[in-house]
């Protein structure tokens, strides 16, 4: 079963029960067929970069992250989330966590900006023979209903990449706004610390279709990494480039920017075996709760 291929009143309780009235009012079956798109409407030029940034990777990033061990990330996360009530993958990429965890029986929502992203995880839903909603949406405006959620995830650095830092704490108000009292928040982004001390100009990787060549720039001044990445087809040759920039912090400002969103900081860990966080640890991953 593949996204919204469902009776239409089914798929209309469920809208009624988590998107917001308006949300309700444009479902359709979109045009690139992965279930609601909701395109941000405050959309401006100079955000542009942000928003085509994952989409212009598409593939490339599916072949990425294809490195990774996924399971071994799922279940940290099963170890950190209770599966109760509905869960939203934030930012779900090609959607191979939400994938799994669909596949251990959790109920899942993906989001994410990217078309191509969501139309990889549309395909990867079919092989696996799950259903469960993807949306695609902006994450300062979730398109959801408030106190929605038991939990939110947030996995492997998708978060720091909004113009701002003002648009930052926007999307952690968002995860505030729909996730129940006492529901969970899981943020999993690079540690900052160890960015800077392991920080490298260049480096080079090989993927299956490509070799990837890696400039970089640390501003500490504005605390940002601004990556040029070069993407050299193995079968052709072609090169394509991509920038982007992304905004680092350390633990006690993300500290800061959960309690300013409402959000208690439980709990943190530098790596997905539940390794101490420190300043060698390469991931910063918090768990955080909605109080009230």
């Amino acid at each position: 079963m593949q996204a919204f291929d469902v009776a239409h009143s089914r798929t209309w309780f469920f809208l009624s029960c988590v998107f917001r009235s308006n949300v309700n009012n444009k479902y359709s079956h979109c045009s690139s067929g992965f279930g609601i798109e909701l395109p941000n409407p405050r959309e401006s030029k100079k955000q542009s970069g942000y928003l085509n940034i994952f989409n212009d990777l598409g593939a490339d990033w599916e072949a990425i992250v294809d490195e990774r061990d996924t399971q071994k990330e799922v279940d940290f996360i099963q170890d950190m989330i209770l599966r109760k009530g509905l869960t939203l993958d934030l930012c779900c990429g090609t959607g191979r966590h939400a994938v799994i965890l669909r596949k251990k029986a959790w109920n899942i929502i993906g989001m994410d900006l990217s078309r191509n992203l969501l139309k990889i995880a549309k395909l990867r839903m079919k092989e696996a023979e799950v259903s469960f909603q993807l949306v695609r949406a902006d994450m300062r405006y979730f398109p959801f209903k408030n106190k929605v959620f038991c939990a939110i995830m947030n996995m492997f650095t998708s978060f720091g990449y909004l113009p701002s830092l003002s648009e930052d704490v926007k999307s952690l108000l968002e995860v505030y706004r729909t996730l129940k009292n006492g529901g969970s928040f899981l943020l999993d982004v690079a540690n900052r610390d160890h960015v800077i001390k392991n920080f490298q100009e260049k480096a080079w990787a090989e993927f299956k279709p490509f070799y990837l060549i890696e400039n970089r720039v640390l501003d500490l001044k504005k605390s940002k990494l601004i990556s040029q990445w070069a993407f050299i087809k193995k079968d052709n040759g072609k090169r394509r480039l991509i920038q982007h920039i992304l905004r680092l912090y350390t633990f006690s400002q993300i500290e800061m920017l959960f309690k300013e969103a409402g959000l208690i900081v439980k709990e943190v860990y530098g790596g997905y075996e539940n390794q101490e966080f420190n300043l060698d640890a390469s991931r910063m991953i918090v768990h955080a709760q909605r109080i009230k």
